[in-house]
């Protein structure tokens, strides 16, 4: 007993700002990101309210110092430059921590303050490897994210062009959304992509790309499930469990994606031996290669980001390359999974949620140091 209450002593302290329960500014991410740590860090953190550090796990643009502590940022962006939102709220902090690498380097740009990185990671346990036949029935791509350019959303969407009339093949695209007319929102959604997004030298604006999507203001106020041809459209609110027997049921998993903090579905579906199609580039690079899954060709572009008023660089991922991916699984299938299972190898291994929680305590450790 007695060395378990020093043990107890000895952990570090730690005022949790953002709880779990929040909605973090409704980014998935974020509120994902704060309950698994927290959760994780509970075995080597002692929360406490009036801990002399306090950690804020959220967006910058929503972060708030506390008055009268240390604060620690716990942040990501996904593009080459910062904004000037996100600059400030980096010059409010005492220290960063950041999930990737990318991050690091990026934020370092930017301030001489103390720069802590701390991978995230997947729950091993909830996302086990599943073994999946060597020649599926049917051959199902799944996407999960945000209805926005930056997940890669207008670049599955012209996936559909070529793979809707082929019966063998299955594109699911889990989302939130409006109901709505899927036929029209398909229409809508694919034209002129190819002028906007292949134009050489043009800036890219993901404000205007957004004007060419359907609009995500009731997201999460409405649950569909609507299939179009061999499109599934599922914009429901899904459970853990749910989202694991989804990830479960892909052939595999494909995120055109233009930047990533971090890369959270991917990692989850990695885990559960889903072959993968991503960029290896941004928060994706941590965990993401060639020897673990099917890396896309990109393009480094002028981005246009209205919202934030900054004009930066980012990754657009190649179309074509993605559709030659997505072939190459289907024609390649079982090496496909071989690598499917490297990756649920590697990623419920060196990044799982138990390390990341060890890690975020050996950070705070130096904060303290530091302090006292």
């Amino acid at each position: 007993m007695q060395a378990l209450l020093q043990e107890k002593a000895a952990r570090p302290r730690l005022h949790w700002v953002v709880h779990p329960s929040d909605h973090v500014g409704n980014a998935l991410g974020y509120a994902t990101h704060n309950r698994y740590m927290m959760e994780s860090s509970r075995n080597y953190i002692e929360l406490d309210n009036q801990a002399e550090i306090a950690l804020h796990i959220v967006s910058a643009d929503w972060y708030r110092p506390f008055e009268g502590r240390y604060n620690v940022l716990f942040t990501m962006w996904e593009f080459l430059d910062l904004p000037d939102s996100y600059i400030r709220a980096v010059e409010k902090a005492d220290a960063l921590i950041v999930p990737s690498k990318f991050c690091r380097d990026l934020f370092s740009r930017y301030t001489d303050k103390p720069i802590y990185y701390c991978p995230e990671g997947v729950d091993e346990k909830t996302y086990s490897y599943f073994q999946r036949p060597q020649q599926p029935a049917r051959f199902r791509f799944l996407w999960v994210g945000a209805p926005n350019p930056r997940k890669g959303y207008p670049i599955v969407l012209e996936m559909i062009k070529v793979f809707e009339h082929i019966p063998y093949v299955e594109i699911y695209l889990k989302t939130t959304m409006p109901k709505m007319n899927f036929a029209e929102t398909l229409d809508a959604c694919l034209k002129n992509w190819d002028d906007i997004t292949k134009e050489k030298g043009k800036m890219l604006s993901l404000e205007r790309m957004m004007d060419r999507l359907p609009r995500p203001e009731l997201a999460d106020t409405v649950r569909t499930f609507g299939r179009y041809n061999n499109i599934i459209f599922d914009t429901r609110k899904l459970s853990v469990a749910e989202l694991v027997a989804l990830y479960n049921s892909a052939s595999c998993f494909v995120l055109p994606s233009l930047g990533e903090g971090w890369g959270l579905t991917l990692i989850e579906a990695m885990a559960t031996g889903c072959p993968c199609i991503a960029p290896v580039h941004t928060g994706i690079a941590d965990f993401f290669d060639h020897k673990v899954g099917f890396p896309l060709n990109y393009r480094i572009v002028d981005f246009d980001l209205d919202n934030y008023s900054l004009k930066t660089k980012g990754f657009i991922p190649d179309t074509d390359d993605c559709l030659r991916r997505m072939i190459e699984v289907i024609e390649n299938y079982p090496y496909a999974l071989r690598k499917g299972r490297r990756a649920s190898e590697h990623v419920r291994f060196f990044f799982t949620w138990d390390r990341a929680g060890k890690r975020l305590a050996s950070i705070i450790n130096q904060i303290q140091e530091k302090l006292n």
